[in-house]
């Protein structure tokens, strides 16, 4: 057996310590994503969109290193499933969504393209029945002389 002196069994923990604080931990560093992100499916199994998916892109844009942005900027995508009339799903192509405020909330907005209308999709988690859901609010922007319509709809994260 090796005697190690006194001295060297206190150092030793107390430099472990002080490495630990000091050193930056890059590998554990890691982005906050954000609840809407992920596949939902809506509860009205006869309403579209059957399905949405969201999802974050690009890096931690709010990460700041000695006063200096880094990182990439963070960008937020939104698809949008139909069922067509043979029962297969059909993803609408995916469009990028912001962050808006209304009503005093945020909520994640991305407008998609549905043939004679755009479908302003507004979406946010919330606590529903002790369980998280996606409340979504659709604005059936006509591009022509229809009318405009409204729904709205609550998802739940499938898979």
């Amino acid at each position: 057996m090796i005697a190690v002196p006194a001295a060297l069994r206190r150092i030793v923990p107390i430099l472990a310590v002080v490495t630990a604080l000091a050193l930056p931990r890059a590998a554990s560093a890691q982005c906050v994503g954000i609840k809407e992100e992920g596949r939902w499916r809506n509860l009205d199994r006869a309403a579209d969109p059957s399905h949405l998916d969201i999802k974050m892109r690009g890096g931690c844009g709010d990460q700041v290193l000695n006063g200096e942005q880094t990182g990439s900027r963070t960008r937020y995508t939104m698809r949008a499933w139909v069922r067509q009339s043979d029962g297969k799903f059909y993803g609408r192509p995916p469009v990028n969504a912001v962050y808006k405020p209304w009503k005093g909330q945020r909520w994640l907005q991305g407008n998609v393209p549905t043939g004679g209308y755009q479908d302003q999709i507004w979406a946010r988690v919330e606590d529903r029945n002790g369980a998280p859901q996606l409340h979504v609010l659709i604005r059936h922007k006509s591009l022509d002389s229809k009318p405009d319509a409204h729904s709205e709809y609550w998802f739940v994260k499938s898979g």
